[in-house]
């Protein structure tokens, strides 16, 4: 074995961080669902928390919320095969999740059910579409911006990359 005694410059050791920062954007960019996707899983989830409000042993609402399982179901399949395509394996069981992601979810799971027991107590149908289009705003940007979030807290930190 050799030793190295090349001293590194500021210079170049900023250079580096720099090219690995932007390498990093580049994989969380390219990771991110597309906008067709993030959209569609947002549509379908606004749909489903208004389903579930208005759901009092109806088949059409029934339906409706088993419809929107389906194509949230499929727009995960479909993400994961195209980033397969561009060759990212994502292992499900070891997804990080930040703590942004885990108050996004309790956010839509608290939506989820004061739609359906709001809508129990009043019987109105505005706070059943109001918390829909909530959830449906809190998903999008959950998809769309968290994945960047976490990568420059990460880079910030200097804990690594996406």
């Amino acid at each position: 074995m050799s030793e190295n005694n090349h001293q590194i410059t500021t210079g170049d050791a900023s250079a580096a961080l720099a090219s690995i920062t932007a390498a990093n954007e580049i994989t969380v960019k390219s990771m991110r669902p597309p906008l067709w996707l993030i959209l569609l899983c947002a549509i379908a989830l606004g749909i489903k928390t208004a389903a579930m409000g208005f759901m009092i042993n109806n088949s059409l609402w029934n339906s409706i919320q088993w419809g929107t399982y389906s194509v949230i179901c499929l727009s995960i399949i479909a993400w994961i095969v195209a980033l397969r395509v561009k060759g990212i394996t994502i292992k499900i069981a070891d997804v990080n999740i930040s703590k942004k992601g885990i108050i996004a979810a309790l956010l839509i799971c608290a939506l989820l059910i004061l739609s359906r027991a709001t809508y129990l107590q009043t019987g109105s149908i505005v706070f059943p579409c109001i918390a829909g289009i909530l959830n449906a705003f809190i998903l999008a940007f959950s998809l769309h911006f968290g994945q960047l979030f976490n990568a420059k807290y990460l880079n910030a930190n200097g804990k690594g990359g996406a």
